[in-house]
């Protein structure tokens, strides 16, 4: 008997995949069937299930036929949404159902399920440029910007999702207060960032901080103005300080900028005004700026999480002999023996400006990892080499 099998895959999209949590207020139902404890929970999940897929909903139908015949018609829903602070509004019992109603914050999530985004990326994370630095003279934050980026580092490698190299000690940026654009040899603007392909990372992960200032109203300045504080721009109070970034990251193979997103927040800076604080430190952690400032880089460093982890995993070629290739890939990315990759040759260009770009092309060749060793891996492919023209910098992308 022949089947036809048709899959239909629609996106219904809600929210943007890289807007903030937003905040809904949604109700869900669960029959009461003997325990009123267990139907109250029940109702709570189905309220959370109605809240995430308010974010973005992943519908998949899949339609069995034969013959002309329909046998099987199935439609699945998955959701996209992450929930967290969830609030009981009100709930109720009648009719032998339980219903609650809930406020909950929402926020999409992409899902990925290709092999390459099972593997861990290397992310070169550099130091962030820092626009003003009479700003961090407020607590002795002069370290922010290596320590900013040990941030991220850290945090991502707890996660297990990259592997995060330290490259706090790399400014990508001469002029920060302009960043990511740069001028080129023509001194025509760009993002594309050249010293990005030079770090033997996948991506690079860059930023720059904007602001570190206090926030001071009139009434603030007219109060303070009898005290010899005010006559170095002090108050006797703790005082609003704003913290505002850039975060960017760059494909380490073009140079070519892939994620850009600006960050702010304030915070009450309740430290000691005079007090060697330094960004990052336990203190600084501890005090209601470091908490809205910690808020905060959880949620880019989610976004930067993301952006990433839709991208493939790309790989260069370092050594071929025969049919057999050798690939500059660390064994903690999670490549397995069996594992295929897609090979692309790699060529470059150069555009109006002069400025050299990179051109992959589809072999439509497949090559097995056979071995796995510490800082390489080994695969094979169906024929030389030679005979399909890859060589030394080509690419091997699992998608």
């Amino acid at each position: 008997m022949k089947f036809i099998v048709l899959l239909f895959v629609i996106w219904v999209s809600f929210a943007s995949a890289y807007v903030s949590a937003y905040v809904v207020e949604v109700e869900g139902q669960a029959p009461i069937t003997g325990n009123v404890s267990h139907a109250r929970q029940q109702a709570l999940e189905d309220a959370m299930r109605q809240a995430s897929l308010r974010a973005e909903a992943h519908v998949v139908s899949t339609q069995l036929m034969s013959k002309g015949v329909m046998q099987q018609d199935d439609i699945k829903l998955k959701s996209q949404g992450k929930v967290k602070d969830v609030e009981v509004l009100w709930e109720d019992a009648q009719n032998g159902i339980y219903s609650v109603a809930i406020r909950a914050d929402v926020k999409p999530v992409q899902m990925c399920q290709s092999q390459g985004n099972n593997l861990r990326k290397a992310v070169a994370v550099t130091g962030f440029g820092l626009v003003s630095a009479k700003q961090t003279s407020l607590g002795q934050l002069q370290n922010i910007e290596q320590d900013l980026a040990r941030v991220f580092i850290n945090t991502l490698n707890d996660r297990g999702q990259m592997h995060a190299l330290d490259a706090s000690h790399i400014g990508l940026y001469e002029n920060p207060a302009h960043a990511p654009s740069s001028q080129n040899q023509q001194r025509h603007l760009t993002t594309s960032m050249t010293l990005a392909q030079n770090l033997g990372a996948q991506y690079i992960v860059s930023g720059i901080v904007r602001g570190l200032d206090t926030l001071s109203t009139v009434a603030d300045k007219a109060q303070s103005s009898d005290t010899w504080l005010s006559l170095v721009g002090l108050t006797d109070e703790p005082a609003e300080r704003q913290f505002v970034i850039d975060v960017f990251v760059h494909d380490g193979f073009s140079g070519a900028l892939i994620f850009s997103n600006s960050y702010a927040t304030q915070g009450k800076w309740d430290l000691d005004r005079m007090a060697n604080v330094r960004f990052a430190s336990p203190a600084f952690w501890q005090s209601k700026y470091g908490h809205a400032v910690k808020d905060l880089l959880a949620g880019a460093i989610d976004d930067v999480s993301m952006s990433l982890r839709c991208q493939p995993f790309m790989a260069k070629i370092i050594k071929t002999e025969g049919n057999r290739l050798h690939i500059e890939a660390l064994a903690g990315a999670g490549i397995r023996p069996g594992d295929k990759f897609s090979i692309y040759r790699s060529g470059t260009f150069y555009n109006l400006d002069l400025e050299p770009r990179i051109e992959l092309t589809n072999t439509d060749m497949k090559a097995t990892v056979k071995q796995v060793q510490p800082q390489f891996i080994v695969a094979d492919l169906t024929m030389s080499a030679q005979q399909l023209s890859i060589q030394r910098d080509d690419i091997v992308i699992a998608w």
